[in-house]
């Protein structure tokens, strides 16, 4: 009688064999596939910055000045004048009707401060022009302080160049900005820039930049007027932060900063730190 045939199956070594084969293959294919999936969010983060700057752009357009950087921000207590009210009103409400958010910007009081409950709905609204894709933190909302339940933003306005022991205020408590003249950006306290005021070129002056500290609470909701910020004078991008928040992204090797004339660069961490700074403030005389 014949034998019927019977089936032969994997050896331990085979199996062996081909499990290391699907490991090198994974090992290959998962590193490619991140790199692809953050090459897309670089672009989407930097087709962000893009529309921030051209909305700045077309602000400038209308106006011949920048948006004031924060109104509301710093408080003028003189013998002959009242206290005011610090309403912390960011350049990003500003901006609202140059990124097609009429509706928003229709809503939001500003007589009050932004981070009043009459304010609330337009500041919870999470935009996505102002959100990272490549951010690790999902929580979209600021979790505590007045600004609690406040959709947050990936981006801040840049005030300029910073020295901790060159701050105006400590021997002027009434000075409305906290630096020198010469260290000031485009986006400042309670005065707007004009266009010709960027004596440095607006091709050479950035305003916007990814931030470093993102998602910090009571600092980077997007109607918070403390989303604007000094780079430490001697930190590099992504470099440790010293003084609150500093420029700085989860892609690898720099971050995007948008200049006054709506270019976007992506920026190494490896720029000399001489011209880095140069690109944050507007007539610094360094061109």
């Amino acid at each position: 009688m014949q034998r019927a045939p019977t089936s032969r199956g994997f050896t331990l070594v085979e199996l062996l064999v081909v499990v290391a084969i699907i490991a090198a293959l994974v090992a290959l294919v998962v590193p490619a596939v991140q790199a692809a999936r953050e090459s897309s969010r670089r672009t989407q983060c930097q087709n962000n910055l893009r529309q921030l700057g051209i909305a700045t752009s077309l602000y400038v357009d209308r106006l011949g000045e920048f948006p004031i950087g924060c109104l509301g921000c710093r408080p003028r207590l003189t013998a002959d004048e009242p206290p005011v009210v610090l309403r912390y009103i960011s350049w990003n409400v500003q901006l609202l009707p140059q990124l097609e958010e009429q509706p928003l910007w229709q809503q939001f009081n500003f007589s009050l401060p932004s981070y009043h409950a009459a304010n609330r709905p337009v500041a919870s609204t999470v935009l996505s022009v102002f959100i990272c894709p490549s951010t690790d933190d999902t929580n979209l909302l600021s979790p505590e302080n007045v600004w609690k339940g406040a959709a947050f933003s990936d981006y801040g306005g840049i005030y300029g160049v910073e020295h901790p022991s060159d701050d105006v205020t400590s021997s002027d408590p009434t000075a409305m900005q906290t630096l020198r003249e010469e260290f000031l950006g485009v986006l400042i306290y309670e005065t707007p820039v004009a266009a010709k005021q960027v004596a440095d070129g607006l091709s050479k002056t950035a305003c916007l930049a990814e931030v470093g500290l993102r998602r910090f609470s009571a600092e980077t909701e997007w109607v918070n007027g403390n989303n604007l910020f000094a780079q430490e004078i001697s930190t590099p991008i992504n470099g440790t932060v010293q003084l609150i928040n500093e420029i700085g992204s989860p892609h690898p090797g720099g971050a995007m900063l948008a200049f006054c004339d709506a270019r976007v660069e992506f920026v190494a961490e490896t720029i000399d730190q001489a011209v880095l700074n140069a690109m944050l403030t507007k007539a610094g005389g360094e061109r």
